[in-house]
């Protein structure tokens, strides 16, 4: 019996890897040699990494759909299921379903959202950030009903608060999204009610603008989010964009890689309106303004009618395909001024195929961290 179960699982083994889609083994390894300019303490360390997956099925689609006027649709996004190191992988992807009465749609799966952020602040932990978002113990289901008429799309949704055995006030909340799709602009629309027991009010609206060409393009936006709980105040924010293309489409139709950017938020809900501000620039390693460098400025300007700060932030690099200079460096009003340099080291610098040099110098805090050096030697398969 033992020789049974192995020769089935050789045979097994042989079937798979003959029917594989993909077999891909990575392995690197490295070795870096550090110096702390604080505590003067040096020392090597060892780092190595390693694996092997076999997919028998990539994030393949499947949908069911009717060819009339009236059918049921179910579609499976992104489905993929093979071996790796941890065993065996599998990924069951996302699940749409509807009922078409063309040309209305009736989406019962997934449960339509009721969370709006139009108008999303600049800093991360902005503690004004207003956004229309339901909180339930319960499971939140419902259906969506989207109506399209060109060049409108009207989606209602309603949803309860739970089901049958945990809604046990019979609270649904109600909302409705609305799409118009007029060259050059697109406007959104959403709008919550609910629960309905006790109901908050949710208004988000956006603005996107795709204007005429100024040298590669000029894009604009300009949202907003507004929320009053019930019983409560009226709060809003506002927020606007601008994206300046500094390079035409590419020869492939991408969109222009150099851009400059703006960005500016507004909020009510402290004693002291949010006021922030940021202008960014990036240029790729490729397809840029100049071929091989790339560079990122992003300086933000926070809480102007309040306590005012800033921060810039600098990072730059310069690619020959045989080596790689890189630097970085922050500096604020909290006068923290963060430092990072080195180079990296190909092989067609060193001769030394598959392997990377790196040289790098890092601080957080000239005024108080001397920096940390390393040299690292990395070998990858």
């Amino acid at each position: 019996m033992k020789k049974l179960s192995i020769l089935l699982i050789g045979l097994l083994l042989v079937t798979g890897f003959a029917f594989a889609q993909d077999v891909a083994v990575d392995a690197s390894a490295s070795v870096t040699w550090g110096v702390d300019l604080n505590t003067q303490y040096t020392g090597f360390l060892n780092d190595a990494s390693s694996s092997v997956s076999i997919t028998w099925l990539d994030e393949a689609d499947y949908a069911s759909s009717g060819d009339d006027d009236m059918y049921g649709s179910i579609t499976l996004t992104d489905v993929s299921f093979g071996v790796d190191g941890t065993g065996v992988t599998y990924t069951a992807g996302s699940v749409e379903a509807m009922v078409v009465i063309s040309p209305v749609e009736i989406t019962i799966y997934s449960a339509p959202s009721f969370d709006y952020n139009l108008a999303p602040a600049i800093e991360a932990t902005n503690e004004i950030d207003i956004e229309t978002a339901l909180v339930s113990a319960n499971t939140i289901g419902g259906i969506a009903i989207s109506v399209p008429v060109d060049p409108i799309t009207l989606t209602v949704n309603v949803a309860s608060d739970g089901d049958w055995t945990t809604n046990s006030a019979n609270d649904y909340v109600i909302g409705s999204d609305i799409v118009v799709a007029v060259d050059p602009a697109t406007i959104t629309l959403g709008v919550t009610y609910g629960y309905l027991g006790a109901p908050q009010t949710g208004v988000s609206a956006l603005v996107e603008l795709a204007l005429a060409d100024v040298v590669g393009g000029l894009d604009a936006w300009v949202g907003f989010d507004g929320n009053m709980p019930d019983g409560g105040s009226f709060d809003y924010d506002l927020a606007a964009g601008t994206t300046l293309a500094l390079t035409p489409d590419n020869a492939d139709g991408d969109s222009a890689d150099v851009s400059l950017d703006s960005y500016m938020y507004f909020g009510t809900a402290l004693a002291d309106p949010d006021v922030d501000l940021s202008l960014s620039f990036t240029e790729p390693e490729a397809g840029g303004l100049a071929d091989m460098v790339s560079a990122t400025v992003a300086f933000e300007l926070l809480d102007v009618l309040a306590t005012s700060s800033w921060n810039l932030d600098v990072d730059g690099a310069y690619n020959t395909g045989d080596l790689k200079p890189y630097f970085g460096f922050g500096y604020g009003s909290d006068s923290v001024f963060d430092l990072n340099a080195g180079v990296e080291l190909y092989e067609g610098f060193t001769g030394l195929d598959f392997t990377t040099i790196t040289l790098d110098y890092v601080s957080t805090d000239l005024s108080v961290d001397s920096g940390i050096i390393t040299v690292k030697v990395g070998v990858d398969l």
